[in-house]
């Protein structure tokens, strides 16, 4: 960093990577140069040779030039490696030596150019005695052909290197970015598409546009190259791992002399906000429909907006120097939401267990019950990825085998039987087409391997590119009959379509999407208008995210435009309709995971004026989703389940930000170049705090000069900030179920992992921040989210069973894993079997995961 300036241009290496280039070269040119020596002093020519002054005046050409890259090559590999990211002037000298390479470079290139015309065209003989003693043409042919390959090497390197979108302080730049990605990733056409439909609109800019603003909004005031981000983010890592181990330190020493003692505290989950009062939804609605603004019902709350209108300092301090860290819920010393093992380490004679609450006590216990239904409905989540994510949890052959050949080989013969149901009816009606697709009858099969459910329990599937809308994301919808629902389950983030969704992240209004229906001056009728998609203004109350809100408009629009929600729960059953199931008096369970989940949200929160029973499991969350006032509201019918690590709930505007300044902090602390960091990082190193940073008060006024230039920067006259400061304040919606992580000893923690779930709130979380850890991605799986809820209720329901038996008391339902039942038939797997293998792959996931 910064990234080098030469020939007028910016390319998109910094002087800190030139010596990956000029270290191998360097090693080239001095092989080469040796050789020569040893050639010329070794080797005499005989008398008789004529016609070998150019092949001599070649070789002293290269052997001069070979001499001059060895040694302008090694100084800019020593130049390169001098002071950290953040240090540009102690490597203000690779510029000048660059320029000087180039000119080497050029004579270089001459000179291979008159070799090989000299090896084209002259063919001197050199014969003594019958031998060839000296063969000039051969050390030549030799010489020339590999400094060309080298040279290729060269070239291909500079291309790489070479910026074919200079300017990083441009949204035009970013834009261009975005669309040759799109280009390459052969998806250009559907990226350009309104992917809001008719709902969105007509002045917003294309989904391309809308991520180039996002990109231009966080990077177009920090001059970095692709290296330069990926070595702060690893010691960002590493400073993170320091203060965490420094903070349980702190914490274990004042738990020396005291006894621990394990609170069973109550079940009742808490606020979202950090005091316990709630916002009713129909109050949210009744506030948004009127022209009041909308109060804050919190202290928190209050402090919540403070924090945007707080400058970028204040926010550094905050949250940048104590990562990972937040207040004790019941006031005292700081505690860590993630327990780290550090403490298990240090204290072997503790339980992992005891560790964990000692790093922070006082989180209210799950209830079985409601630990027992995340279980149960999250298998549904999981199953609206189809038969691609079922395949990849599974090693091997085994996912093909289970999908081609469970249930009686239904994957091939339930296709053909619901074709002949259909023409051997009395209504005689052609089917749908759609269910002779492959893929589409393999998305059902791995749906009723996944859930258990019969042919006739599963009573739509939309599957992917049917829908008229590209923002629709794929769903289904089954009857559950062990829970007396209704289950609408929606797919999160499986292509490249899904992840521009996910990037579009500027506020919208949430007004109409949540105002209730009056039903004194109107009837409700489910296919009334859905609102459409607006942004978000000053005199908004209530705003979300605008990619998700276009995906869950989508949904409601095909939910409407089917009729079958409508025909399973409004209305009695209707000869020769396409429904002929009455679900009326059912409960609505609305699912889904990462960006199912948060289209389920909305999605729930808008089917509540016409299914007033509703519910929500919202599996790990886009943590940007929806204003703190919303998502408390949503707590009447919604919760999110959160595991570990996973980055994607902790993921907003606001801990984007925070950890950009972390990485910011920790590469200006860093004693380190970043090829040391990196060459570190390879092979396993473990740093000590001492050894890789300087201490916090050394650079404290360097780290703050270069933020609040960024800061200054970022301010100034930006309109797009403006445009995001809303979504700043995002957090996850709902109740939020923490399946809080249990570490045990190292030599352990692989064969081991516990979880404790636990409740907690949305500023608990979002005062912690994005972790980063190799868990961060292997948390947020669906099949290993799956099979720890589904090994969680199974031993809270035996160890209830076991003492409620007891007591004599009634052991309390949890609804069990699914089991060979006469649909399943006897060949295939049980879903404990399915759920050992979902753990086993992702322990698999991840080889080494730190500690902390």
């Amino acid at each position: 960093m910064p990234a080098l300036q030469m020939f007028g241009r910016r390319w998109a290496l910094a002087a800190d990577d030139v010596p990956v280039l000029a270290f191998p070269a360097a090693i080239f040119h001095l092989i080469w140069f040796i050789f020569l020596v040893v050639a010329f002093s070794a080797i005499s020519k005989p008398s008789s040779c004529a016609n070998t002054s150019s092949y001599e005046a070649c070789i002293i050409g290269l052997f001069i030039c070979f001499f001059l890259s060895a040694f302008l090559e090694s100084w800019l590999a020593v130049e390169g490696m001098r002071g950290g990211i953040f240090e540009p002037e102690k490597r203000s000298r690779v510029v000048p030596l660059l320029y000087a390479q180039v000119a080497v470079f050029v004579f270089e290139v001459g000179f291979l150019i008159f070799g090989t015309v000299l090896i084209s065209r002259q063919r001197p003989q050199c014969l003594e005695q019958g031998r060839t003693l000296w063969h000039s043409r051969g050390v030549v042919d030799v010489i020339i052909w590999t400094t060309w390959g080298v040279l290729a090497a060269m070239a291909g390197s500079v291309f790489a290197t070479y910026s074919f979108f200079p300017q990083y302080n441009s949204q035009k730049s970013w834009e261009r970015r975005c669309r040759f990605l799109a280009l390459c990733m052969c998806c250009s056409t559907r990226m350009a598409a309104n992917r809001g439909g008719p709902g969105t609109q007509a002045n917003q800019p294309d989904p391309v546009g809308r991520m180039s603003e996002l990109f231009a909004q966080v990077f177009e005031h920090v001059d970095m190259v692709t290296t330069d981000i990926l070595a702060t983010f690893l010691m960002a890592a590493a400073a993170q791992q320091c203060k965490r181990r420094s903070a349980v330190g702190r914490i274990l020493s004042k738990y020396e002399e005291k006894p621990l003692k394990l609170e069973s505290s109550s079940s009742q989950p808490p606020s979202l906000m950090s005091a316990r009062s709630s916002t009713n939804l129909r109050e949210l609605k009744t506030t948004c429909s009127s022209t009041r603004l909308l109060t804050s019902t919190s202290s928190s709350v209050s402090q919540l907006s403070h924090t945007s209108d707080s400058n970028h300092m204040d926010r550094l301090e905050r949250h940048g120097k104590e990562a990972g860290l937040t207040p004790c819920p019941h006031g005292g010393h700081e505690h860590l939401l993630t327990p780290s093992g550090v403490a298990a380490e240090h204290r072997p004679d503790w339980t992992p267990q005891e560790a964990a609450v000692r790093q922070g006590p006082g989180y209210e216990e799950v209830d079985p019950k409601d630990l027992g239904e995340a279980a149960h409905f999250c298998r549904f989540a999981f199953a609206a990825y189809g038969y691609m994510l079922y395949i990849w949890s599974r090693p091997q052959m085994v996912g093909w085998c289970q999908l081609c050949c469970g249930r009686h080989c239904s994957c091939w013969t339930s296709p053909v039987r619901r074709y002949m149901q259909v023409m051997l009816s009395d209504q005689r009606k052609l089917p749908d087409f759609s269910e002779l697709k492959v893929t589409n009858h393999m998305n059902r099969e791995a749906i009723q391997q996944m859930t258990a459910l019969p042919d006739r329990d599963v009573v739509f599937v939309r599957f992917q590119n049917e829908a008229l809308s590209h923002s629709c994301l794929p769903y289904f919808i089954a009857i559950d009959e062990h829970s007396h629902s209704v289950v609408v389950s929606i797919r999160g983030t499986l292509s490249l379509e899904d992840c521009v969704t996910d990037f579009m992240c500027e506020p919208v209004d949430l007004d109409e999407w949540i105002k209730e229906v009056d039903s004194s001056t109107q009837p409700k009728s489910f296919a009334q208008r859905v609102p459409d998609v607006k942004p978000a203004t000053r005199h908004t109350k209530a705003s979300g995210h605008s990619g998700i809100l276009e995906s869950a408009k989508a949904v409601v629009e095909d939910l409407q435009s089917t009729g079958v929600l409508e025909g399973l729960m409004l209305h009695p059953p209707v000869p020769g309709a396409r429904v002929q199931r009455d679900c009326r008096g059912w409960r609505l369970v609305v699912t889904g995971h990462s960006l199912g989940a948060g289209a389920s949200v909305l999605v729930a929160l808008y089917l509540r004026n016409f299914f007033p029973k509703v519910k929500c499991w919202a599996f790990a969350p886009p943590g940007g989703l929806a204003d703190p006032h919303v998502a408390e509201a949503a707590q009447e019918f919604c919760t999110s389940v959160l595991l570990g690590k996973d980055w994607i709930p902790r993921l907003t505007v606001h801990s984007f930000e925070r950890l950009r300044d972390e990485m910011i902090t920790a590469a200006v602390r860093c004693k380190q170049s970043k090829l040391r960091f990196f060459f570190g990082a390879l092979y396993g190193k473990k740093w000590r705090e001492d050894e890789l940073f300087h201490p916090q008060a050394l650079v404290q006024d360097r780290a703050d000069e270069l933020l609040q230039r960024y800061n200054t920067s970022s301010q100034g006259g930006n309109p797009r900030r403006n445009r995001y400061e809303q979504a700043r304040d995002f957090v996850p919606p709902g109740r939020l179920m923490f399946l809080r992580p249990i570490k045990s000893a190292a030599k352990e923690r692989k064969s081991n992992r516990k979880y404790m779930p636990v409740w907690i709130t949305a500023q608990e979380l979002k005062r912690e921040g994005v972790l980063i850890s190799p868990r961060m991605m292997a948390d947020h799986m669906p099949d290993y989210l799956t099979a720890v809820l589904q090994r969680l209720a199974e031993q809270v329901g035996q160890g209830l069973s076991q003492r409620e038996a007891a007591n004599g008391d009634v052991t309390i339902n949890i609804p069990p894993s699914p089991q060979v039942s006469p649909q399943r038939g006897r060949g295939s797997s049980t879903m404990e079997h399915i759920l050992r293998s979902s753990l086993v792959s992702s322990r698999a996931f991840v080889d080494d995961e730190s500690i902390v």
